[in-house]
């Protein structure tokens, strides 16, 4: 791998860490692997078809990773670059604008061009087309197929790598839509238009970035040439810097007695959370003009806008003067988003005109809600000024129209609201209250927000869309945190917890290595009334996988297959046998403990003489058999083994459908609940197959029993009998 001008620049206007240029370089890495293998093989279908996965954390700097990737690929042969952002207008000027920023010095030397594929000119020159061209395309139908048409016009000779990058990849360019009365299934128009683009090169690599990409780890491995792959075959990780603020801190850390982050969230009542996220006031439970007086109405919506502008101005009186932000994101509807505006300005006119029949209770408030800043600004080390300081500059900000409210949804472009020069939301007054809803996730990044008011609350969650409305993530110093606050109901809360350690778990997973080449294993969390139920993304992204789970006591076992021919079958069975003879006496019945290496070994061997049967769909293979056992094993070296011999199931039942149990509940079974605790057991079953659907040959049937103390983890396994297409 060479490292040339183009990383060498960057490197030296950065400053990467040593773990940022790591990620970059072993991402590279795989690339360069891919691009090689590919023309070694001249195989369409090669392993660079499958995608590699930069895996950050919710606004940590995941576009400095893939930007510090497109130089060093630059210096290794790679000549152009494909950046498919968000659907969004905004996201694509956004975008534009950091990559011209990013490559100014070698844009200045016409060494590279960067393009919005949707303004290209008609014509490029052959001088143009000899440059490193950087091309970015929302994933929207129209933009993709102007990259399929610029594929087609300019590079239809195949002598040019190229890096696609998928930004935001779990989103809009995932899905499937299952036919009428058919087992098949079709890509999504932005899924096919992107399966297009890659179709359509030689010398590629997908590489798809994302926060959130459990269903991109839930992908079905397509087994056809006609649909690329979406599943990761390789994941880096994307550090975070020290400075980053996460789910960590703000959903684990913050129930950690002691510490600082305690002071974050406050508590929202289930009845005040219905009130503030309905589409439109009922009278007869809330009046809007009494948001300022009515104690058992929004009492922490009121205190959450109070406390925001205190927070600032307690700041000022420190010498710190920013602007900040405060967010309301409580539903999806445009209607509740005008009603919840419409209530923050009420409560801001009132709380400026100070009505003498107002202002005791105002003051209360005020009180209130001084002590509560109090406690976490004296935490962080920071003076707190005087009650009457804080006051004076409190209703200065009112009186002033420091407060700024803006209503962002579908209904509006979000491009207005964003600073030119860098893309954010721009903060025009000293406290800015955005209302909105699914427009201030993804991709949109919230300056010096201090305060969160989030009422998003269905009875399933899906995790992959409530971590990318944590806005409040990302490089916070500490005088933002010593007046952050995050209002919720406790069941979101809870929620959010959940949600954090299962993605905590994942990441630990990938850092450990616990997973084999393509296969990943997502911790689920255990329902419970407490908290909300949890599923990784949409059903829609992943119709088309096969779902399995991991759950204590359970057993996983290929099903739906037959033996292969005789000698095959029954030479499998000896060589095996040969190897059971060095590890357990035949006649014993209890547990005992194999390496997971001696364990590899058996199973490989008893797969040489399974086939699987044509109309199956539960057929687990050798490769995801070993990759459960190890990832089950996590850190230990040994499992347990239980043996049985001449046994005699059937395969098929008297209702046609396979046997899926052929171990004995009251005999291995019972003894491997006995033993796996924490570590699994590996049954096999010698079974005779003396009838006619077993072709009258023996084999050995492996069962793999799930540690009682496993967390419940949810994987896709192979497609047997699943069609995916692309729409004529």
């Amino acid at each position: 791998m060479i490292k040339g001008e183009y990383y060498t620049k960057k490197y030296e206007e950065t400053g990467y860490s040593e773990e940022l240029k790591q990620c970059i370089e072993e991402a590279c890495s795989y690339c360069i692997e891919n691009i090689q293998s590919n023309l070694m093989s001249g195989n369409r279908y090669y392993k660079g078809d499958h995608p590699l996965m930069l895996f950050g954390k919710i606004q940590s700097g995941k576009t400095r990773a893939f930007t510090g990737l497109m130089a060093l690929a630059f210096d290794n042969n790679f000549d152009y670059v494909f950046i498919l952002t968000k659907n969004s207008k905004a996201l694509v000027e956004q975008t534009y604008k950091r990559m011209r920023k990013e490559f100014k010095h070698f844009i200045n030397e016409d060494k590279i061009d960067v393009n919005d594929i949707m303004k290209l000119q008609d014509e490029l020159t052959p001088y143009e087309l000899e440059k490193k061209l950087i091309f970015i395309a929302k994933k929207q139908k129209d933009n993709l197929g102007r990259i399929c048409d610029f594929i087609n016009d300019y590079m239809i000779d195949g002598t040019k790598n190229c890096l696609i990058i998928d930004d935001e990849a779990d989103t809009t360019g995932i899905g499937f839509e299952k036919e009428k009365d058919t087992d098949e299934f079709n890509l999504r128009t932005v899924a096919a238009e992107v399966d297009n683009i890659r179709g359509s090169l030689d010398g590629y690599v997908f590489v798809q970035v994302t926060a959130t990409p459990y269903a991109l780890y839930l992908q079905p491995d397509f087994d056809t040439t006609e649909i690329k792959p979406i599943k990761p075959r390789k994941t880096v990780l994307v550090p975070s810097g020290a400075d980053y603020i996460g789910g960590e801190y703000y959903f684990i850390r913050a129930n950690e007695s002691g510490d600082s982050g305690n002071y974050i969230f406050e508590e929202v009542d289930d009845n005040e959370q219905e009130i503030a996220s309905a589409q439109k006031t009922d009278e007869r439970r809330f009046k809007e003009a009494e948001i300022l007086i009515r104690d058992d109405r929004l009492p922490t919506f009121r205190r959450g806008l109070i406390n925001f502008i205190v927070g600032g101005c307690v700041l000022k009186k420190n010498g710190i003067n920013k602007k900040y932000a405060y967010v309301l994101h409580t539903a999806t509807s445009v209607n509740a988003h005008t009603r919840l505006a419409n209530i923050t300005k009420i409560l801001i006119e009132q709380i400026k005109e100070c009505k003498p029949e107002h202002e005791e209770y105002i003051n209360k408030l005020l009180v209130e809600s001084y002590n509560d800043i109090k406690n976490s600004v004296v935490a962080f080390s920071y003076n707190m000024p005087s009650f009457e300081e804080v006051k004076n500059e409190f209703f200065n900000a009112f009186n002033k129209g420091y407060i700024k409210i803006s209503v962002i949804n579908s209904k509006d472009e979000i491009s207005k609201y964003l600073d030119e020069e860098t893309g954010e939301l721009k903060l025009r007054t000293p406290f800015s209250v955005f209302v909105g809803g699914q427009i201030l996730d993804r991709g949109i990044t919230i300056p010096n927000m201090i305060g969160f008011y989030y009422g998003r609350n269905p009875k399933t969650m899906q995790q992959d869309t409530v971590m990318q409305h944590s806005r409040m993530f990302g490089y916070r110093g500490k005088d933002l945190l010593s007046i952050t606050r995050f209002y919720t109901t406790r069941k979101i809360y809870e929620s959010m917890i959940k949600v954090t350690e299962v993605d905590s778990a994942l990441r630990e997973d990938i850092e450990n290595k616990r997973f084999e080449e393509g296969v990943y294993f997502i911790e689920k969390n255990k329902d419970s009334s407490n908290t909300a139920k949890i599923i990784p993304c949409s059903p829609s992204k992943i119709s088309a996988s096969n779902i399995a789970y991991l759950k204590p006591y359970s057993r996983i076992l290929p099903v739906g297959f037959t033996p292969k021919s005789k000698a095959i079958s029954s030479e499998v069975v000896r060589k095996v046998n040969c190897i059971l003879d060095g590890v357990i006496d035949r006649s014993q019945r209890e547990a005992v403990k194999i390496t997971v290496d001696c364990a590899e070994k058996i199973l490989s061997e008893i797969y040489t003489s399974l086939k699987p049967d044509n109309d199956t769909k539960r057929f687990i293979t050798e490769d995801r058999m070993v990759s459960i056992l190890k990832y089950l094993l996590k850190d230990n070296r040994h499992c347990n083994l239980i043996v049985r011999r001449d046994r005699e199931m059937s395969k098929i039942r008297g209702n046609g459908t396979y046997i899926d149990a052929p171990d004995n509940g009251q005999d291995e079974r019972v003894i491997a609940k006995k033993v796996s605790d924490d570590i699994p057991t590996l049954i096999l079953l010698h079974e005779k197959g003396n009838e006619e659907d077993w072709k009258y040959r023996e084999f050995w049937w492996p069962i793999i029993v799930v540690p009682k103390n496993s967390s419940r983890t949810i994987y896709s396994y192979p497609e047997v009998g699943v069609r995916v297409k692309k729409k004529k």
